[in-house]
C-alpha cells in the first residue's frame, strides 16, 4: 500500500514539474541571453522566455548591469509566440509582488514609516516601492489634523504642504490591486 501510494505520488510529481506556466503567473528565470534590445531568460522548467531590456528598467533593474546566469522574478504576459518564446515582464512581477506585500502589511497591521512625497487638498501622497498611497485628511492623527480658522480647500492644502518631504508613521488601510488603489493612515 505505502509503496503505490509513493508510486503515485512521484508520478504527481513529475506531472506537476511538467506543467506549463498560465499567462498571469511569476516564476523565477535566468537569464542567458541579452540581445540588442531583447533579454532571453529560461523559464524553470519550461522554456525561453523574451522581455524588453526597457521593461527591465521600468521593474527598477539596471539594464546595462544585467549579466547572463542572473535570476530575475517575471511575469507571463502572453501566450507563446510564434518564435516559440514566452513573453515576460519584470515590471508586472514586481508590482503584483509589491501588492502582495500590501496586502500582508495590511492583514498583520504593521507600521511603515514613509515620506510625504507630495499633497493635494484632500490628503497626503506616498510612494510605496513604485506604488502610490494616499492618506486622507480624515486620516490623521488628531495631532497632525489641520486646525485651521474658516478652512477652505486652499488653506487645508496649504497646511498639508508643510508635511511634503518628512516622514510619517501609517498603516494600511485599503489595497484595491485591481483599481490600484491604496489608502493609508497615520498611525499614532
Amino acid at each position: 500500500m505505502t509503496k503505490t501510494f509513493k508510486i503515485k505520488r512521484h508520478l504527481q510529481d513529475y506531472k506537476d514539474f511538467l506543467k506549463p506556466p498560465k499567462e498571469g503567473e511569476i516564476i523565477k528565470g535566468t537569464i542567458i541571453e541579452i540581445s540588442g534590445g531583447d533579454v532571453y531568460l529560461d523559464i524553470e522548467n519550461y522554456k525561453t522566455g523574451v522581455a524588453k531590456k526597457e521593461d527591465l528598467r521600468c521593474g527598477g533593474e539596471d539594464a546595462p548591469k544585467i549579466k547572463e546566469g542572473e535570476e530575475l522574478m517575471v511575469k507571463i504576459v502572453g501566450p507563446e509566440r510564434k518564435s516559440g518564446f514566452i513573453p515576460v515582464s519584470l515590471s508586472e512581477a514586481r508590482k503584483d509582488i509589491v501588492w502582495d506585500d500590501l496586502s500582508k502589511t495590511k492583514e498583520k497591521k504593521e507600521v511603515l514609516k514613509l515620506k510625504v512625497i507630495s499633497a493635494n487638498k484632500g490628503g497626503l501622497l506616498f510612494n510605496i516601492s513604485g506604488i502610490q498611497g494616499f492618506l486622507p485628511v480624515s486620516q490623521l492623527s488628531k495631532e497632525n489634523y489641520p486646525k485651521i480658522e474658516d478652512p477652505t480647500p486652499e488653506k487645508i492644502f496649504q497646511k498639508l504642504q508643510e508635511f511634503v518631504g518628512k516622514e510619517m508613521k501609517v498603516q494600511v488601510i485599503t489595497v484595491d490591486k485591481e483599481r490600484e488603489k491604496l489608502i493609508v493612515k497615520e498611525s499614532e
